[in-house]
């Protein structure tokens, strides 16, 4: 579960991003992060199946990065953190190293088309990107038999062809959860 220190960074920066809203900037310079409540559930999530291999692609500024990495340290696992922007990278690695969460993190600057083909084995994915790179990155995911994905987005942005996707996979089981903006959280 998420600590004290990690809520109250979760809502700075969730805050940040309401403050960018109200003032307009543009949605290419805005802070993009998951809602608090969509982190209280992934952190739960994560360390609840045990999840010891995990990989976020879109970290933003860190609030699914302090979620993720809240639940790795649980359970004795690591966080590859994947983000095309250097700045938003940045930002979340000194959230994570103030949070002390930085040693169970491997951030990575680069386009998720050219780490995950690297990997192997995932036990939980969160896809948090462009949402035209959904379906590409889900069917890139190296995951582990048993393994979960989850994807952020999904009521706010009407993402049912990614869910109509991941549901014709055979032995799937998805479902969709009216969490902050609409989690699919898939059992492949």
């Amino acid at each position: 579960m998420l600590a004290r220190s990690e809520r109250d960074e979760i809502a700075r920066l969730w805050n940040r991003k309401l403050e960018q809203d109200r003032a307009g900037v543009p949605q290419t310079q805005r802070h993009r992060n998951l809602e608090p409540p969509s982190a209280e559930f992934l952190a739960a999530l994560a360390a609840g199946v045990g999840a010891k291999k995990i990989i976020e692609i879109g970290g933003s500024t860190g609030i699914s990065t302090i979620a993720l990495a809240s639940a790795a340290r649980e359970t004795g696992g690591r966080l590859i953190s994947i983000e095309m922007e250097a700045e938003r990278q940045a930002d979340a690695r000194g959230t994570l190293a103030r949070l002390q969460l930085d040693a169970v993190v491997d951030f990575v600057l680069a386009d998720a088309a050219d780490v995950l083909p690297c990997q192997t084995e995932l036990d939980l994915a969160l896809i948090d990107c462009e949402k035209e790179d959904y379906i590409r990155f889900f069917d890139m995911l190296p995951m582990r038999r048993g393994g979960i994905v989850v994807a952020d987005n999904i009521l706010s942005h009407s993402l049912w062809d990614y869910v109509k996707h991941v549901r014709a996979q055979a032995g799937v089981e998805s479902i969709t959860f009216a969490i902050g903006k609409g989690l699919e959280v898939t059992r492949v």
